[in-house]
């Protein structure tokens, strides 16, 4: 997996940005921070300026560019974060599948629960299994609601 990180990372210039849609999101908040991560131009505040068409032709990266939507729940939300712009790609994490919207689709099976425990050991505790003292239990119960 590491290092099929560094191939992607290499292939974008290091340019991957991550950013989670989830279930009820401000879009207009979200396509600010699309807009300021691909062209690194910060907003202040929301600007109704920032419509798709803007994304589409104002911004041309120097290099190839990874967007990550992470959590999407809905068409409709999908539909407004999307553009086009040469060079950059746009991968969609999702638990439903848009293929009217999208160019090809991945389905991927669930975590075993010892892949499922050991993410998120290491987002949560920063390594690969459960630190000395914690109580597995817990860390089970809470891990479900992540």
């Amino acid at each position: 997996v590491l290092g099929l990180s560094v191939v992607i990372l290499g292939h974008f210039s290091n340019r991957v940005f991550f950013l989670t849609v989830s279930q009820s999101p401000n879009v207009e908040q979200l396509r600010a921070k699309i807009w300021e991560m691909i062209s690194g131009n910060s907003i202040d505040g929301f600007s109704p300026m920032i419509p798709q068409w803007r994304l589409q032709y104002d911004i041309k990266p120097a290099a190839k560019t990874l967007l990550v939507l992470d959590d999407v729940w809905s068409l409709s939300v999908l539909e407004q974060l999307k553009f086009r712009i040469p060079g950059c790609k746009i991968l969609v994490v999702s638990r439903f599948k848009f293929q009217q919207v999208t160019d090809c689709t991945y389905e991927l099976e669930l975590l075993r629960e010892d892949e499922a425990m050991s993410l998120f050991y290491h987002f949560a505790f920063g390594q690969n299994s459960i630190p000395l003292g914690i109580n597995k239990n817990l860390v089970k119960q809470v891990s479900i609601f992540s």
